[in-house]
């Protein structure tokens, strides 16, 4: 019998295309649970996998893929979600021709990540850079606003 996980579902890894409605729900209901929409947004394009964290003053999405040129990426944030995208190509098709794959892991042609920023950030202060395999986006979050009651006067 094949290993289904924890979840009852087929396993589903970088080689794997399928999305499943089910893990796509899962995010959905967590979201919603937590008041506020954050996390992946559903694209029909194959998705590197990517690590979102926060710090004091920043939101940083870390993207693994390697292969790929600085200038290759698209990068955007509009309404509160951050859109990376772009496409990565066979690397040497042709200086080495057909090819007979026996295992294929690595993922080519286009890829999109959409992700929700759980917080208010700067848009002027969108910085990415690339290095060593790893797309790096930094957000500036802007300051926490005061909550709870605000006097005002009355003039």
């Amino acid at each position: 019998m094949a290993d289904t996980g924890s979840s009852g579902r087929p396993p589903h890894g970088p080689g794997i295309l399928a999305v499943h409605a089910a893990d796509e729900l899962e995010v959905y209901f967590n979201e919603m649970a937590r008041g506020r929409p954050i996390g992946f947004v559903a694209s029909p394009k194959w998705k590197p996998p990517t690590d979102v964290y926060e710090t004091e003053d920043a939101i940083i999405v870390r993207m693994d893929i390697a292969g790929m040129r600085s200038e290759a990426f698209q990068v955007q944030l509009a309404d509160g979600v951050l859109t990376i995208q772009g496409e990565r190509g066979a690397e040497g098709v042709e200086r080495i021709g057909k090819r007979h794959y026996h295992i294929m892991e690595v993922q080519i042609g286009p890829f999109e990540r959409r992700l929700r920023i759980p917080v208010p950030v700067e848009p002027e202060t969108v910085r990415a850079s690339y290095d060593a395999g790893f797309l790096e986006v930094r957000l500036r979050k802007l300051p926490p606003r005061p909550s709870g009651p605000q006097s005002v006067k009355v003039g």
